[in-house]
Formats: C-alpha cells, sequence, structure tokens
C-alpha cells in the first residue's frame, strides 16, 4: 500500500510542477503561488471534514513549520521551472528531496545497503553531469543560479518530507491543512510588510497545480502510515519521469546528449535508492 500511495504521490508531483511551471512562465511566481496554495487550502478544508482523522497540535505544529519549508521549495522550484529546462531542474530537486529523509534516516541509526548507497552516488554525479550545458533548440539555460534554486528546493522539501515523518499515524490530513495555512498566511504577511497588494493569479493551470501539489502531499503522508520514511520520499521523487515526460510532450523541449544521459542517470539513482 506503501509504494501505491508513494508512486500516486509521485503522478501527482509531476503534474503539479508541470502546471506550476507553466503557470510562471507567464506570471510572477509569487501571485502563482499565494493562488495555488488558496486553492490547496479551499480544497482541503472542503473534504478535511470527510476523513476519520485525530486533530492534535503538535501534528498542526510540525505541518505548520513544514509548510514554511515546503513554500520556500515551491517558490525556489517554480522559479526554477520558469527560467531552466524542466527536464533538468525536476530531477535534481526530486534527488535532493529524496536524499534528505534516507540522509536522516542514517543519522537515526538505519544504515543504507550496498545498492542505496551507490543510487546516492549515482544521483550526484548525475547532478554535475546534467549542470553542464545548456539545453538544445530552446532558449532556457542551465546556469549556476537554476541549478542552486533546484538544489536549495529540494532541501525545502526534503525538510517538509522529514517533518511529516514525526505527525501521527491516524492525523491525515490535519498537517496538511496547517501547512497550507502557515503558507498562505505567511506569503500575505511578506506581501504587506514589503508593501505591495497581495495579488492572486487563478487560472486553470493554477487550479490544477494548487489541487495537484496538496493531493500528492495528502497521499505522501498517508504513503508514511504504512511505509517508512526513506522508501516513501524515494518513490514520491519519482516525479521527473512525469515532469519531463510532460515537457517534452507538450513544450517540445530539448537536450544535449550529456543532460539526457544526465537525466537517466538521475532516475536510476532513485530508482536503486527505492528498490533498496
Amino acid at each position: 500500500m506503501a509504494a501505491v500511495l508513494a508512486l500516486l504521490t509521485s503522478a501527482l508531483y509531476s503534474a503539479a510542477d508541470f502546471f506550476g511551471g507553466i503557470a510562471t512562465k507567464r506570471n510572477p511566481v509569487r501571485h502563482v503561488v499565494l493562488g495555488a496554495q488558496i486553492i490547496g487550502l479551499t480544497s482541503l478544508l472542503a473534504i478535511v471534514w470527510f476523513f476519520e482523522a485525530t486533530f492534535r497540535w503538535a501534528d498542526a505544529g510540525y505541518g505548520a513549520i513544514g509548510g514554511l519549508a515546503g513554500l520556500a521549495g515551491i517558490v525556489l522550484l517554480y522559479r526554477g521551472l520558469a527560467r531552466g529546462p524542466m527536464a533538468v531542474v525536476a530531477p535534481i530537486t526530486a534527488l535532493v528531496s529524496a536524499a534528505l529523509p534516507v540522509g536522516w534516516d542514517v543519522i537515526g541509526g538505519n544504515r543504507p545497503g550496498v545498492v542505496q548507497g551507490l543510487g546516492l552516488l549515482l544521483g550526484l554525479a548525475a547532478i554535475v553531469v546534467m549542470s553542464t550545458g545548456s539545453s538544445d533548440r530552446q532558449s532556457a539555460t542551465v546556469t549556476a543560479r537554476v541549478i542552486t534554486e533546484a538544489l536549495l528546493a529540494g532541501a525545502g522539501f526534503g525538510g517538509f518530507f522529514i517533518l511529516l515523518d514525526y505527525t501521527a499515524d491516524n492525523s491525515a490530513p490535519w498537517p496538511i491543512v496547517s501547512a497550507r495555512i502557515a503558507a498562505v498566511m505567511s506569503i500575505i504577511i511578506v506581501t504587506l510588510i514589503s508593501r505591495n497588494t497581495p495579488q492572486i493569479q487563478i487560472d486553470r493551470v493554477v487550479i490544477g497545480a494548487g489541487l495537484c501539489d496538496t493531493a500528492a502531499n495528502v497521499t505522501y503522508l498517508f504513503a508514511l502510515e504504512h511505509g517508512s520514511l526513506a522508501t516513501v520520499a524515494v518513490l514520491g521523487s519519482l516525479y521527473p519521469v512525469g515532469t519531463v515526460l510532460l515537457a517534452r510532450t507538450v513544450l517540445r523541449e530539448r537536450l544535449t546528449s550529456m543532460q539526457l544521459a544526465g537525466l537517466g542517470v538521475t532516475l536510476i539513482a532513485v530508482v536503486l535508492i527505492a528498490g533498496s
């Protein structure tokens, strides 16, 4: 059950990233993120009452802190998807967001096996390979800033996943509700402090991003009830496959041979981690 839910999470993240990347190519990232977060929060408040979940303030706290970390990840990821090729940004972010929970398990005493260790090493090598050159026949280039934002986005998501693992098994989806509330409030506060009027961007792609991202977070939390953090994290990080397929099919993104090789190595790395 954990594997099925984690793979469903991956598919939902794929769609959310694709929609978010499209939206931020046309609109300011803060407007898109605020709109997507509000859509996600509204949908959660509409359905949370149908779940037999127990509300605990501790779980709400973990969710809120994780929501802020996830918000930073979303902002950086959407900026990266808007500036650089989706087929480069998404795999790097996924690798980091998968590696951090695995590393946290190691600190907690769970040592990785040989296959899992090999996967991590291949993933690090893939980041170097995919960071070189620029995409072919498109204006989106791979710059140091794009790579840095992708790495930081992965760190934000990894922190979010780790914090969710501390919530009680029967708490879903309340931690995601608190995460969304914290994210929406923080965006509004930062916007007001900067003396700007909060602007909400809502259209079909923003609605798709908000719904898919929120649904992915909920299925991720349910997956944690049935499996370990490391396993769920890496299976949930297979989303670059869907994002790349969408980017290549819809946007006709083309990459250099070196970057395609790096993409392949990244996906193999995630599979090795998940299969160990």
